[in-house]
């Protein structure tokens, strides 16, 4: 990850916020991760904002829902990724991409995305666990210690030990 990571400062007016992604927290202090099977893609749970979302809260809880069927409590903002090379916006040229972290209330059953048509594989996993998954680095460190910092600080959370076991969702869903 190339991105500048930009812990806590708020997407300067000039930067239009393209993407919401989520440290979702379990109460044992682990993620959650979806997986897109068929293009074996691992990712935390958000999204596109759209048009019709307010803000980049809005667009985390509609997407954690369509992706994962997850409901989300309480979150809060992280900072941002000042993106400056993907082009995937057709005209813009460098955007925000915002992180928040939140509680996840309840996970429903497996079912696929209305926008993809795929039903993603759901795992827990811990934050810097996450990070070695991704491939992300120290930008993503920076990112997942910001995440559990929140965490254990406004919710409570414990620091889950990096140890920890990667578990796999089962698909009636579960209550954490």
């Amino acid at each position: 990850m190339e991105w500048p990571w930009h812990e806590g400062e708020p997407v300067p007016g000039h930067l239009p916020v393209t993407q919401c992604w989520g440290w979702l927290f379990v109460p044992d202090g682990r993620c959650l991760v979806v997986i897109d099977a068929p293009r074996r893609l691992p990712m935390l749970p958000g999204g596109t904002v759209e048009k019709q979302d307010l803000d980049p809260t809005q667009t985390l809880h509609r997407e954690a829902h369509e992706e994962a069927h997850l409901v989300l409590g309480s979150t809060h903002y992280l900072g941002y990724l000042h993106d400056t090379t993907s082009g995937s916006y057709g005209d813009i040229n460098a955007c925000a991409r915002v992180r928040m972290a939140g509680v996840v209330t309840r996970i429903g059953p497996s079912a696929p995305d209305p926008a993809t048509g795929a039903t993603m594989l759901r795992l827990l996993a811990t934050p810097h666990r996450i990070v070695e998954l991704f491939g992300w680095g120290e930008q993503g460190r920076r990112q997942a210690d910001a995440a559990t910092r929140t965490a254990n600080s406004l919710w409570g959370f414990p620091v889950a030990p990096e140890s920890a076991d990667i578990q796999e969702i089962p698909l009636e869903g579960i209550r954490p």
